[in-house]
């Protein structure tokens, strides 16, 4: 029997495709975190050089090479949200999830990559974002009624007198300021044990 082919199932197809674009290269780029293949200087004698005659790109890759911990999170994170992506169960999830990832790395290529490889990857990260907003467009029906499950009748347990909410900023700075004093047996352990 033929496949009917009608404007449905074309941008049917289109998203589906969208979402594998999506999901190959944030494997692609995720793993490359994860194996330390993306960030670092891979040529020492550009560290011999003073500061300002470095190009901000290799300062920038420098820097996010030093520690390994920025690379295996945002790279598992990539990799988390193409997994999602790519599960019919899981691809409102998916796409959200990797908004924010893409929406950083755009703001990152545009910063520091341009000087080097022009607007290259900021113009694929825009097609990316582009792609994963069509995603969430393309299943707008859903996405409207998760906003309106997460935004009605959401409000605290108890009613408060009005002048409570004033006080609510110094109860957050003095809170930060509890955490701290009970944060800093932690941080001591943390600066001996590095």
């Amino acid at each position: 029997m033929p496949i009917k082919i009608d404007k449905a199932r074309i941008v049917d197809f289109v998203i589906l495709t969208f979402r594998w674009y999506l999901a190959y290269y944030m494997i692609d780029y995720g793993w490359g975190k994860i194996i330390g293949e993306q960030f670092g200087v891979h040529d020492p004698g550009l560290l011999e050089k003073p500061v300002k005659s470095v190009d901000k790109f290799y300062l920038a890759w420098h820097l996010f090479g030093l520690d390994r911990t920025f690379d295996i999170v945002v790279g598992s994170m990539q990799i988390i949200g193409a997994v999602l992506i790519v599960i019919n169960r899981t691809v409102l999830l998916g796409a959200l999830f990797l908004l924010p990832i893409l929406f950083q790395i755009f703001l990152i290529d545009i910063a520091f990559t341009t000087t080097i490889f022009g607007t290259a990857l900021p113009v694929r990260l825009a097609g990316m974002i582009l792609a994963d907003l069509l995603i969430l467009f393309y299943y707008k029906d859903r996405m409207v009624r998760v906003w309106k499950l997460i935004t009605s009748e959401t409000t605290t347990r108890f009613k408060y007198k009005w002048w409570i909410f004033l006080l609510l900023p110094v109860l957050g700075f003095l809170t930060d300021f509890v955490f701290s004093i009970l944060s800093y047996p932690v941080r001591l352990f943390f600066n001996w044990v590095l």
